[in-house]
């Protein structure tokens, strides 16, 4: 079969049924249309995109509880920097922590006077900047020695410092007044965005300027200062150090239970990967269940491909009878089965192709048109961050080769699905029926 005469015979086809090519592009291309709606969705909160490279490596602790040994009292919060540097910054199968506050609300007093504006700032450390690997445009992070003195220094993005200097250059070396306290800018960064709750902030400042932290000697043998407003990023090597630091910890856990003299029970209910984070994965007794979490994404997915399929397989269905007496023609001049089959596979692979080309333009027009609702399935907080800063889809996270290569996949598996059955049941008829079966 060759490949020039097979596309003339495709689009030959297409002219003479412009209604059946219309309805296979249409039914293709929605079925992909919301498949990669869905897939990006996913893609975006998966994969490494900036400034969160580091995803697959990294282990989210963002609560700790503790529960009293006497009765049903329980507390539980973000966690305290007694126990964040008293046993974490201890434990020994790790990269390095990183310690960072929620993004949070505040305004800015610009120099020029004006009404203040309305930002995300985000207390962290300088660790931050290694493990969210954000893209300097100008000067550089706060120094370890910047952070342990508690200097009030300052990062914002760049479109911060648009708004109040006028550009990354003018803005390096100048103060910033957050919340009437004044720091000084040592860093512009190119902006991440309001979609990724574990990085994103328009100002980073180090959590040591703080009003409410203290330098004061850390009590770790007093439970209740365990309990904070901070969440910890632990940067590991690989799926082993990650096997080995969960190790520690529950052994460092245990032994903080058996010591206690207060009545409480130290947990930390959120030990997590991005991926166990996203997917919600809860332990059972054989620890994480994946396939409980994955079970109601994978039944999703299978609906999305499958009813389109079984559509368009009816559609071939019917498309395979008109053609009945065009097959048993060929046939009786020599073609053989396999090779019409071949012939009309070829096809629906051709229309598929281009329904999921028109599938694809669909789902990114849908991504930018729907951008609120879509971004409130992507993340729990942007409905709040949402109305501080626009937030843009960006490239990065539509044309990722990630999604085109799903894509064609999606494609492929439709064509076989359901094209398939439809022509190889139509072939199975005697020539003499198939020229006969309009009469």
């Amino acid at each position: 079969m060759k490949f020039s005469q097979s596309l003339r015979q495709t689009i030959f086809e297409a002219r003479n049924n412009p209604g059946f090519t219309a309805l296979y592009i249409g039914g293709v291309a929605f079925a992909v249309a919301f498949t990669m709606v869905y897939a990006i969705i996913y893609y975006v909160r998966l994969a490494s995109v900036y400034p969160e490279y580091n995803r697959d490596t990294t282990l989210l602790i963002k609560s700790i509880s503790l529960k009293s040994t006497e009765n049903s009292s329980q507390s539980m919060s973000s966690i305290g920097l007694t126990f964040i540097n008293g046993y974490l910054e201890r434990l020994e199968n790790k990269e390095y922590l990183s310690v960072t506050g929620h993004p949070e609300e505040t305004f800015v007093q610009p120099v020029d006077g004006s009404s203040d504006i309305r930002i995300v700032y985000r207390e962290t450390d300088p660790n931050f900047f290694k493990l969210y690997e954000y893209e300097f445009l100008g000067g550089r992070c706060f120094s370890t020695e910047e952070f342990e003195a508690g200097i009030q220094s300052a990062v914002i993005s760049s479109d911060l410092a648009s708004r109040l200097y006028g550009g990354v250059e003018e803005a390096l070396g100048k103060d910033i007044s957050i919340d009437y306290r004044n720091f000084k800018i040592v860093g512009v960064v190119r902006p991440g965005s309001s979609i990724f709750d574990n990085s994103f902030a328009q100002a980073f400042i180090p959590y040591t300027s703080s009003k409410s932290y203290s330098k004061a000697p850390y009590n770790i043998s007093n439970t209740q200062e365990f309990l904070g407003e901070y969440f910890v990023n632990v940067k590991l090597n690989d799926s082993e150090q990650e096997k080995d630091f969960r190790n520690e910890l529950d052994d460092m856990l245990r032994r903080i239970n058996a010591a206690d003299t207060t009545g409480w029970d130290t947990s930390l209910p959120s030990v997590e990967t991005n991926v166990e984070s996203v997917f919600q994965v809860e332990n059972d007794e054989d620890g994480k269940n994946f396939m409980n979490a994955l079970k109601p994404y994978l039944i999703l997915l299978v609906v999305l491909l499958m009813i389109p399929a079984i559509n368009i397989s009816g559609m071939i269905g019917g498309q395979m009878d008109r053609r009945m007496d065009e097959m048993g023609l060929r046939r009786s001049f020599g073609a053989s089965k396999r090779e019409l089959c071949r012939q009309v596979m070829f096809e629906n692979l051709l229309l598929t192709l281009a329904g999921g080309v028109v599938g694809l333009i669909i789902a990114w027009i849908v991504m930018y048109t729907c951008k609120s609702w879509i971004l409130g399935l992507i993340s729990e907080r942007w409905h709040y961050l949402g109305n501080i800063v626009e937030t843009e889809v960006t490239s990065e996270m539509l044309f990722a080769p990630a999604v085109f290569i799903g894509a064609l996949l999606i494609c492929v598996v439709l064509n076989l699905l359901s094209a398939y059955m439809p022509v190889k049941l139509a072939l199975r008829k005697p020539i003499v029926s198939s020229i006969n079966v309009k009469k």
